[in-house]
């Protein structure tokens, strides 16, 4: 248990206070408690405020990039379809 960094097991996934258990029970759902050392996972639930940062983070590339790109090229709307739809969703999954 010392010796392990927390930020680079909340980074890979895993309890920040062991570094063994699985930090997440789904794919977004914080554990209720590690498997590996019992530790309380609950308190560490943010609710939707990282969901809220990536939604104007995503909003924002996405907006300047498609007005950039509609007054710099002026392309047809089935262009912009095709080029922002995949990165909205592309940007959103990364973040």
């Amino acid at each position: 248990m010392a010796g392990h960094n927390p930020l680079l097991a909340g980074l890979s996934g895993r309890c920040p206070n062991c570094g063994e258990g699985h930090l997440f029970d789904g794919f977004l759902k914080v554990a209720a408690s590690c498997e590996a050392c019992g530790y309380d996972l609950k308190k560490a639930d943010s609710g939707d405020g990282p969901a809220v940062f990536v939604i104007l983070i995503a909003g924002f590339i996405v907006a300047f990039g498609a007005l950039f790109t509609e007054v710099a090229y002026h392309p047809p709307v089935w262009v912009h379809l095709i080029v922002w739809l995949p990165a909205t969703l592309i940007i959103s999954l990364a973040l």
